[in-house]
Formats: C-alpha cells, sequence, structure tokens
C-alpha cells in the first residue's frame, strides 16, 4: 500500500513539474505570463495539499482517533501558513510604526543600497544603483540595521546637452524639459534643475540641462527618457 502512494506521489510531482516547463516554453503576453508564474505555486501546493488530506483518509480513517488526527493536521498547516504570512505583515507594522518609511526615499539595507519603490504590507522594494530591483520581506528588515539616507548628501550634479528642434517654440521646449525633470523618479526636485539655451542654429537648439540625481546610472535612465521624450515628439 505504502508503495502505491509513492508511486503516485511521484506521478504527480513528474506531471505538475512537465507542466512547469509547458508553461515557460509557450509564447504569452507578459501579462498573462506574470498571472501564471503567480497562480501555478498555489495550485501546486493545493495540490499536494489534498494529496496528503487523502493519503490519511486512506490509511487512518477506521482508527478510532481520526478526526482527532485531521484537526490536528489542519491545525497545524494553519499556524505553518498564518506565521509565513502574518510574521511579515506584523513586522512590518511594528517597523513602519518606529520609523515611518517614503517613497523615493535613499535607503540601505543588509548590502543593498538605492531609492525605496515600494512599500507593501509584507515587504519592500528597492532599486539599486545597478537598475536592480530588490524585494526584502520585513521580517529580515527587522533582524539587521537600516540607514534612512540623507538624499541631499548623496546628490551629484549631472549634465547633458539636448539638440531641440526650432519646430519646437524655445518656451515650450523649456517647459517640457523642466516637466520631465520633476516628474522623473531619479531626478532630485529638492533642487531646481538649470536649463539654458548655449547654441542656435536654423534647425535646432541645443540646451544644457543640469540636474541632480544619486548615481551615473540613474543620470544615464534621465539622459535616455529626454532624449526619447523629443525624439517621438519631433518624428
Amino acid at each position: 500500500m505504502t508503495v502505491y502512494y509513492l508511486a503516485f506521489a511521484i506521478g504527480i510531482f513528474v506531471v505538475l513539474r512537465y507542466l512547469s516547463k509547458v508553461l515557460g516554453t509557450v509564447s504569452y503576453s507578459r501579462a498573462v505570463y506574470r498571472v501564471l508564474a503567480r497562480i501555478f505555486p498555489v495550485v501546486e501546493l493545493i495540490i499536494w495539499l489534498a494529496f496528503g488530506l487523502w493519503v490519511i483518509n486512506q490509511l487512518f480513517d477506521e482508527l478510532p482517533y481520526y478526526p482527532v488526527l485531521v484537526s490536528a493536521v489542519a491545525i497545524g498547516i494553519v499556524l505553518i501558513f498564518g506565521w509565513y504570512f502574518l510574521r511579515d505583515f506584523i513586522s512590518g507594522i511594528i517597523l513602519k510604526a518606529e520609523m515611518p518609511l517614503e517613497k523615493n526615499q535613499h535607503i540601505g539595507v543588509h548590502n543593498n543600497q538605492g531609492l525605496l519603490r515600494r512599500v507593501g504590507y509584507r515587504s519592500i522594494e528597492i532599486e539599486t544603483h545597478k537598475g536592480e530591483l530588490v524585494k526584502i520581506p520585513y521580517s529580515q528588515l527587522a533582524s539587521g540595521s537600516i540607514h534612512l539616507l540623507n538624499k541631499n548628501d548623496s546628490l551629484q550634479s549631472y549634465e547633458m546637452k539636448l539638440p531641440v528642434s526650432t519646430s519646437i517654440p524655445m518656451q515650450e521646449a523649456r517647459d517640457m524639459i523642466t516637466r520631465s525633470l520633476l516628474l522623473l523618479p531619479w531626478v532630485a526636485i529638492s533642487k531646481e534643475p538649470s536649463i539654458k539655451v548655449v547654441d542656435k542654429t536654423a534647425t535646432q537648439n541645443v540646451f544644457s540641462i543640469s540636474y541632480y540625481t544619486t548615481s551615473s546610472s540613474y543620470a544615464s535612465n534621465v539622459n535616455e527618457h529626454l532624449v526619447r521624450q523629443f525624439e517621438e515628439v519631433t518624428s
């Protein structure tokens, strides 16, 4: 009988691994793939829990303490999953009460340093200077040190030259640049950017743009965004 259940478990494992590979090879839109990638592990867990309860029912159904056994297993599952989900949630409540966190705040946690992009119920997300997005559960934050850095202390000035077609009036182009800089998450709004025309031709005005951000990688993002924006406008 034990061999039968073991073979059944191996069969479930093989089928689930096969489905996982199939889902990874079939072409989907990015949105559909993200939904399936989140749902499949949950479905897999439900299948294994159902299999475990079925095995317990088959092996111990006729024993007098069967209801107690089933209740103990159910309580154990609830406690395990409750602890897993609630520990981060509760740690987050305590942490945010002691140290308020704000989006786009410059933060250092463990070996990760960057901008705080998301403050969730169970975790935070940090965008590092390399552009990597790191998700850290609150339970890990509670057990380590957190450095909320003064953003102004780490700001550096960056400058770029941006050619803009004369088909866009000069003041309108200046306003577009200012608006874009203030809306970008990488640019410090505490220091006003400098925008001035340094060269003029019959076809284009060249703007010198100076702004503040915390790293060269963020500056590259800003430069690429501005260039792409005006290419789209004039195309």
